[in-house]
């Protein structure tokens, strides 16, 4: 992997309803933060332009869609986003899914969707998969990978193993993150930045312990300050 700066660690989680109010944030946060997530709810809202505004200030995008659909749809989905400066789209960790995806040869880098960071053991004992989460994690992000995808979306309590395991050429970005002393919200599998790191993380998709503190640009100096700190132990 090369190296990361560290104001592209964090994806700061863009989750919002109105454009506007998605790009002010943009030109708040972009003297910290390069790196910005763009989710269904505002890609619905704002489209294209909403990316290509975040592109042409200098940053990077990670399109949160998380397709699912049949092959030839994702497929011709993702041959959408060719030209357009994203640097990674997510898909779930199926494997025609994954590998319809890197099909369309779009120029984009393909992350699978292992398992949903909301979804704890209730969840995946209705799913009636016989083993843990870790579990289901760590066989779908083998399964994509030997595809040739490009990275994973994973909690952090799974980077440790996935890393273990799957080794570290490729992108490892763990949504769930939160501060010490954080609300978890709708997250069941969390960590701290320092302890994603650690454990093997290469991105942290951060939103609402930045977007709801006091003083945000404190709270990303912290982050990274952490982030550092994990990097250099």
């Amino acid at each position: 992997m090369p190296i990361i700066p560290i104001d592209e660690r964090i994806i700061f989680a863009l989750d919002f309803a109105e454009p506007k109010t998605a790009l002010a944030h943009v030109e708040r946060f972009d003297e910290q933060i390069k790196f910005f997530k763009v989710g269904l709810q505002l890609f619905l809202a704002g489209g294209w332009p909403v990316v290509e505004k975040i592109v042409s200030r200098g940053n990077k995008v990670m399109l949160d869609l998380k397709l699912y659909d049949i092959p030839a749809t994702v497929q011709l989905a993702v041959t959408q986003f060719r030209d357009r400066g994203v640097t990674f789209a997510t898909v779930h960790g199926y494997g025609p899914v994954v590998e319809a995806a890197l099909a369309a040869d779009s120029g984009v880098k393909i992350l699978a969707v292992t398992v949903l960071t909301s979804l704890g053991s209730e969840e995946i004992a209705e799913l009636h998969y016989p083993g843990i989460v870790e579990d289901l994690v760590v066989e779908r992000a083998k399964k994509a990978l030997a595809l040739g995808c490009h990275g994973l979306v994973c909690s952090a309590r799974e980077a440790a193993r996935l890393r273990r395991e799957c080794g570290h050429d490729f992108a490892m970005v763990t949504p769930g993150i939160r501060p010490s002393g954080a609300a978890a919200d709708d997250q069941q599998r969390i960590a701290t930045p320092g302890r994603a790191i650690a454990d093997g993380a290469d991105y942290l998709v951060i939103g609402r312990p930045i977007r709801d503190a006091d003083d945000p640009a404190a709270a990303i100096s912290a982050i990274q300050q952490e982030i550092a700190a994990a990097l250099s132990s």
